[in-house]
């Protein structure tokens, strides 16, 4: 033991101190700088140097890791507990109670109609993984920055979306996201992961019989505006920002957003692109999310009345149901199906964009947002979309690609690539800009 201690200790020295003495040199820069008033306080540090201190911190923990590897076995099945007592509190509305302030576990346990002694060991379990804070002296626990991400909305309004619970006046909380993950459906879905590797179809088909847009559109309809609003609160990354950002969309008088959902992304098109109109397209169901959520948004509203951003009811796979356009968009519409659904799709899109182009003499565009990743599986950039690309497997039956897959089924799609962009903020998306062949 005391070998493998002076091991760590050495190994430390080379590779711990180095990129701490970076990070704390960085920091102290930028502390100075406030000082002396060449940058504002609350100006937050370049990205580059956010992403590089990160990946610091990241590959100490991994070199720790691979020289005891029984940390790494701990870690993946501490999380995996920390998620289960996380989902229970959350599901028994622990963080609402604690908005209104600290609380001992005597009140929380009445409230949530709990045990006391066995809710204290939750609680107690999740302050360790700072989760909440506790107060010694009077024996009370309170939210801190993490679990406020994770309270409900405000009260309920007029509106059945809030009255539901389920739609967030706050981009930055992500109740929405981990009501999804924490549904009882998701649940069965990765219960079933086994028979998803033998099968090769998802987990949730393998559980449900049926997949997963089918299910939520013709049997739970409640998880359907779960999905919705859990896309909508994803943008906390302000992804939305980087593509509006990264491409120049004022040249494109009529854009189609294909599979936009409520439409998040075309209303950010329209808001600073004055001479810009967009189509969001979607399944009968998602159009009424749309509709409905966006009543509750004076400016969205009175966008939709003045025509420049309307939903229309149509099916991706069938080209004639897809109206004309300038610039066709699909936001990560693509992982979400497998090759050969990913090139039907891909194929009505071209076929519709080749008529636009008899019609008009003008072709189309097509640009794809989605993750790409590494050819190389050992490259850092490739673990940032191998959780997401699982999660494809296991709940919908897609998967993120390599470059050299989304050329296969660009190519067989009968459309060619443009241009590519990749983001270096996270979730590290591409945008893939396309043209018939």
């Amino acid at each position: 033991m005391e070998g493998v201690l002076s091991s760590l200790l050495a190994s430390s020295l080379i590779v711990g101190f180095p990129s701490l003495i970076f990070v704390c040199s960085i920091l102290i820069y930028y502390y100075l700088c406030v000082m002396k008033k060449k940058i504002s306080s609350k100006d937050s540090l370049p990205p580059v140097i956010g992403v590089y201190i990160m990946r610091c911190i990241y590959s100490i923990t991994q070199y720790w890791e691979m020289i005891i590897p029984q940390i790494k076995l701990y870690r993946i099945s501490n999380d995996y507990i920390v998620f289960q007592c996380l989902s229970v509190v959350f599901t028994l509305k622990v963080m609402d109670y604690l908005k209104d302030g600290p609380k001992t576990i005597r009140e929380l346990s009445q409230l949530t109609k709990s045990s006391e002694k066995n809710l204290f060991r939750v609680m107690r379990a999740l302050t360790q993984e700072h989760i909440f804070n506790y107060n010694q002296s009077n024996q009370t626990f309170s939210l801190n920055s993490c679990s406020k991400l994770l309270t409900s909305p405000p009260p309920p309004s007029s509106s059945p979306f809030e009255q539901n619970g389920i739609l967030s006046t706050n981009d930055e909380e992500l109740g929405c996201i981990f009501s999804m993950l924490s549904y009882p459906t998701f649940i069965d879905a990765w219960r079933s992961l086994k028979e998803c590797i033998e099968s090769g179809v998802s987990g949730f088909q393998a559980k449900h019989g049926m997949t997963f847009f089918q299910y939520i559109d013709e049997k739970d309809t409640y998880i359907k505006k779960i999905f919705d609003s859990a896309m909508r609160q994803s943008y906390a990354t302000k992804i939305h920002t980087q593509i509006i950002n990264g491409y120049d969309f004022s040249k494109y008088k009529k854009v189609c957003d294909i599979g936009g959902g409520i439409g998040f992304l075309g209303f950010e098109i329209v808001n600073h692109n004055a001479n810009t109109c967009v189509c969001v397209l979607e399944l009968e169901e998602t159009v009424r999310n749309g509709l409905e959520q966006s009543k509750v948004d004076e400016k969205k509203q009175r966008i939709i009345e003045e025509q420049r951003l309307v939903f229309k009811t149509g099916n991706m796979f069938i080209p004639r149901s897809i109206p004309s356009a300038n610039l066709y968009i699909m936001m990560q519409v693509i992982h979400d199906w497998n090759n050969n659904d990913a090139i039907k799709i891909l194929s009505s899109v071209a076929s519709t964009m080749r008529m636009e182009r008899n019609h008009t003499g003008q072709s189309p565009k097509l640009l794809i947002i989605d993750s790409i990743l590494d050819d190389n599986i050992n490259n850092d950039t490739y673990k940032r979309s191998c959780i997401p690309d699982i999660i494809m497997m296991a709940i919908v039956g897609g998967e993120e690609r390599t470059l050299s897959q989304w050329g296969h089924i660009i190519k067989e799609s009968g459309l060619q690539v443009l241009t590519i962009k990749k983001f270096n903020r996270p979730p590290f998306l591409s945008l893939i800009e396309l043209t018939i062949q």
